[in-house]
C-alpha cells in the first residue's frame, strides 16, 4: 500500500477484521446469487415454463429500487445491526421461496424479495465503511469489497451449472441459506447498533419510492417494448410519475451535475451506464457475429471482471497522492478508448484479441473511477446522512446498468424490426457511448469542492 500505510488504513487492523470479513463475505453471496440466476434460467424454464422469464429480472431490479430507497435512510435513522439483520433476512426469505416455488410467479416473488435485501444492502455497506473505516482505509475497502466479485465473476456461473445439473437448480438458492447465515452472524457483531450522530435527512416518502420505481419499471417496460404506441405511452407516464419524486430521492443539481455530491452521483450512473452497454452485448457479439463458443465469450466477461479488481487496487494506491476526481477522469478516458476498441469485434478480418485489450481497458477504466466516487460521497455527506448519500449514489449506480442494458437491447430490437445488417446497431451506439465517456471525462474535476 505505499510507504505513507498505517495500522489505521489498514483494513484488517484487528478492530476491523471481523467487520472486514463479514462484509466482504456478504458482498460474495449476493454477488453470487445473482450471477448465477441467469445461468440457471434455462433449467428454471423447462420446469416452470416461460411465463414470467423476463420479470425474473426486471422484479428484482424493481426490489432493489425500493431496497436502495429504504436502506440508507434505515441506516441513519436505527444505527446499522437492526437494518442489516433486516436486509438479510428479507434475502433469505426471497432464497427460500425462490428454492420451493412451484410456479415462475412464485419465483418472481422471490426474486422480489431478494432485489429489496440486496438493493438495501449497498448503501447500508457504504454507511458502515464511511463510519468505522479511516478515509485512507476506505478506497482500500472498496478494492477489496470489488475483489469479492472476482470469484463469483470467474467461477460462479460456471459452478451453478454444474450445480444445476447434478442436485438441480433449487439448491442454487436453498444452498446459500446457511452460508449467507454464517455471513450474517460474523458481520452483526461488528456493527454499530446506535442511531447516526448529527442532523439526519428526511426519510424519503412512501408515495415517492412508490411513484419513482413504477416510473423506472415502465421506462424499463417501455424499450423493451416491440409496440411503439404503447412503448411511447409507457414512456410517457413512467416520466411523468417518476420526474418529481426523482429531485427528492436525489440529491439537488444531479441534471447539472452541480460540484460535489451531485456531480459524483451523477457521474456514477454515466459510468456504469457505458460500461453495460459494452459489456452485456460483447459476449451476444463473439457468439452471433465472430461464431466463437461460450467458453470464448465468458472469457471475455473474466477479463473485464479481472481488470476491473486491478483498476480499483490501482486506485486504492493512488487515491491519497492524486485524488479522486483524477482518477475519475483516467477511468472514463480508459472506458472511452476500451468502447471504441471493441467496435474491432464487429469485423471478422481484425482479431479477437484487439477487443480482449478493449476489455482490458474497459474493465480497468471501472476500477479506477468506481471506489473514487464512493469517497467523494462519504466525505461531503453531511454528519448522520452517510447512509441517506449512499441511497442516492447506489440508486444511480443501478438505474444506469439497468438503462444501460434496456437501451442497448433496443437498438438492436429496432434493428430486427427494420431489417438493419446486424452489425448496425453497434456500430451506431458504441461511438455514441465512448462520446459519453469523454463527457464524464471532461467533467470529473466537479466532484471536487472548492
Amino acid at each position: 500500500f505505499g510507504s505513507g500505510r498505517t495500522r489505521h488504513d489498514s483494513v484488517w487492523a484487528p478492530s476491523r477484521r471481523g467487520l472486514t470479513a463479514g462484509l466482504v463475505a456478504t458482498i460474495t453471496l449476493f454477488a453470487s446469487e445473482s450471477l448465477a440466476v441467469s445461468t440457471i434460467l434455462p433449467d428454471v424454464a423447462k420446469e416452470l415454463g416461460r411465463a414470467g422469464y423476463g420479470a425474473v429480472f426486471s422484479l428484482f431490479f424493481l426490489g432493489s429500487i425500493v431496497g436502495v430507497l429504504i436502506g440508507g435512510p434505515a441506516a441513519d435513522r436505527y444505527g446499522l445491526r437492526k437494518p442489516f439483520v433486516s436486509v438479510v433476512v428479507l434475502f433469505a426469505l426471497g432464497l427460500v421461496i425462490g428454492g420451493l416455488a412451484p410456479s415462475m410467479w412464485l419465483l418472481i416473488v422471490g426474486r422480489f424479495l431478494q432485489g429489496l435485501g440486496a438493493g438495501a444492502s449497498a448503501p447500508i455497506i457504504y454507511a458502515a465503511i464511511g463510519r468505522t473505516y479511516s478515509q485512507a482505509a476506505q478506497v482500500k475497502m472498496f478494492a477489496v469489497t470489488s475483489t469479492a466479485w472476482v470469484v463469483p465473476g470467474v467461477i460462479g456461473p460456471g459452478l451453478a451449472g454444474l450445480v444445476s445439473d447434478q442436485f438441480g437448480w433449487r439448491w442454487i438458492f436453498l444452498g446459500l441459506l446457511p452460508l449467507v447465515a454464517l455471513a450474517t452472524i460474523a458481520t452483526v457483531p461488528k456493527l454499530e447498533n446506535e442511531p447516526a450522530s448529527g442532523e439526519m435527512a428526511v426519510p424519503f416518502r412512501a408515495t415517492d419510492i412508490a411513484r419513482f420505481t413504477v416510473g423506472a419499471g415502465l421506462l424499463l417496460a417501455a424499450l423493451a417494448s416491440s409496440r411503439l404506441m404503447l412503448a411511447v405511452l409507457m414512456a410517457g407516464v413512467g416520466i411523468a410519475l417518476g420526474a418529481g419524486s426523482a429531485r427528492r430521492v436525489f440529491p439537488p443539481g444531479v441534471i447539472r451535475l452541480q460540484r460535489g455530491t451531485a456531480a459524483a452521483v451523477a457521474l456514477r450512473g454515466l459510468l456504469t451506464f457505458v460500461f453495460i452497454v459494452v459489456d452485456a452485448y460483447v459476449p451476444l457479439v463473439i457468439s452471433s457475429i465472430r461464431g466463437r463458443s461460450v467458453l470464448v465469450s465468458s472469457a471475455y466477461v473474466t477479463t473485464d471482471t479481472l481488470a476491473w479488481t486491478v483498476g480499483a487496487w490501482i486506485a486504492a494506491n493512488l487515491q491519497k497522492r492524486r485524488g479522486p476526481a483524477w482518477l475519475v477522469r483516467q477511468g472514463f478516458l480508459a472506458l472511452a478508448i476500451g468502447t471504441a476498441l471493441e467496435l474491432v469485434l464487429v469485423s471478422t478480418s481484425i482479431p479477437l484479441g484487439y477487443g480482449f485489450f478493449g476489455a482490458v481497458l474497459v474493465g480497468l477504466g471501472m476500477g479506477l473511477a468506481y471506489a473514487p466516487m464512493t469517497t467523494v460521497v462519504l466525505a461531503l455527506a453531511p454528519e448522520g446522512q452517510q447512509g441517506t448519500s449512499s441511497s442516492a449514489l447506489a440508486l444511480s449506480d443501478g438505474l444506469g446498468f439497468s438503462f444501460g442494458a434496456a437501451v442497448m437491447g433496443a437498438f438492436i430490437a429496432v434493428g430486427s424490426h427494420l431489417h438493419w445488417h446486424e452489425l448496425t446497431p453497434y456500430v451506431l451506439l458504441w461511438p455514441m457511448t465512448a462520446a459519453l465517456a469523454m463527457i464524464g471525462f471532461l467533467t470529473a474535476e466537479r466532484m471536487n469542492v472548492g
